[in-house]
C-alpha cells in the first residue's frame, strides 16, 4: 500500500528454511496450478482425485502433488483465518504457485441458499485487518476473472447449479452482528467466510492469478444462526466442486 519496504519477504523465509534443513531451496517447490482448502476431509478426497504424493513442506503434511491429463497440480491445505492463510499463500507463491483456486466453507446471507449451495466469489468484502498491509481500503480485492469464467463454464457445462457473487470476509467470527448480517445482506453479498479478501490481496499484490468457490456450510439469518457443517450434502457438494476445479486447472 506504500512504497515501505519490507525488512524480511517470503524468499528470505524460503532460504532460512533451506539452510536449516540443509537442503536446496529447490526442494520446497510447488506445481503452478495449487488447490488451497482448509478443511482435513477435503483435502483427504483431493488427494484421490490427484492420486497424488504426499510431501512434508514448510509446516508438515500440508501439500500433496499428483499429475491430472498431464498437468502437475497441488492440493495445499492452509491455516483457517485470514493472516495464516495469506502468509502460506505467500509462500507458495515463492516456491512456484501462480494459479491457485480457494476451495472453502462460507456462511450463507440469502435466503436464496441453502447448506451445500455453491458460490463462485466475483469479490471479497473486507471486514479484517490482513489486506489493509498490501492495498489501501479503497482498493477492490477480485477473483481472477480468467479462472471465474472457466470454473462457472465447467459448472455449467456438468449441469451443477451455483450462483455467482460477492462474500464478506471477517476475522470475527463471534461477532457476525445482527447489524453486519443487515447490512451485508442488503447489498447483496452472498456469504461470510474468514479468509477470501486476505487470498485476494495477496494475489493482487505478487501478480499471481487466484479464484475462490465456496460451500454454504451455514446459515446467517435475521433470528440467528443455523449451522449445517455435518449435512452430507456440504461434503457431497464439496467434492463435486473440487472435481470441478481439478478440471479447470488442468485447463488454466
Amino acid at each position: 500500500m506504500s512504497g515501505d519496504e519490507s525488512l524480511f519477504n517470503p524468499e528470505d523465509f524460503l532460504r532460512y528454511e533451506a539452510r536449516c534443513r540443509g537442503v536446496q531451496e529447490e526442494a520446497f517447490r510447488v506445481p503452478r496450478r495449487i488447490v488451497l482448502l482448509y478443511q482435513n476431509d477435503a483435502f483427504e478426497y483431493t488427494k484421490k482425485i490427484l492420486n497424488g504424493k504426499l510431501l512434508q513442506w514448510f509446516l508438515g503434511e500440508r501439500l500433496c502433488i499428483g499429475i491430472v491429463d498431464g498437468n502437475e497440480i497441488g492440493v495445499f491445505r492452509a491455516w483457517i483465518g485470514a493472516p495464516g492463510a495469506a502468509a502460506m499463500l505467500e509462500e507458495l507463491i515463492v516456491c512456484g504457485a501462480k494459479i491457485v483456486f480457494e476451495v472453502g466453507l462460507a456462511g450463507g446471507l440469502q435466503p436464496s441458499l441453502e447448506p451445500g449451495d455453491i458460490v463462485v466469489v466475483t469479490e471479497a468484502i473486507r471486514d479484517e485487518g490482513t489486506p489493509n498491509h498490501y492495498f489501501t481500503p479503497d482498493v477492490r480485492l477480485e477473483s481472477c476473472d480468467r479462472l471465474r469464467k472457466l470454473l462457472t463454464k465447467q459448472l455449467a457445462s456438468e449441469g451443477i447449479i451455483h450462483q455467482v457473487g460477492s462474500v464478506w470476509t471477517t476475522d470475527g467470527v463471534y461477532r457476525e452482528t445482527r447489524g453486519k448480517f443487515l447490512k451485508f445482506s442488503n447489498q447483496g453479498v452472498l456469504a461470510v467466510n474468514m479468509e477470501t479478501s486476505a487470498l485476494f490481496a495477496v494475489g493482487k499484490y505478487r501478480d499471481a492469478e487466484i479464484a475462490s468457490a465456496q460451500v454454504i456450510s451455514d446459515m446467517l439469518t435475521k433470528e440467528g444462526w443455523l449451522p449445517a457443517f455435518k449435512q452430507e450434502k456440504v461434503s457431497s457438494s464439496t467434492h463435486t466442486l473440487l472435481k470441478s476445479v481439478v478440471k479447470v486447472l488442468t485447463r488454466a
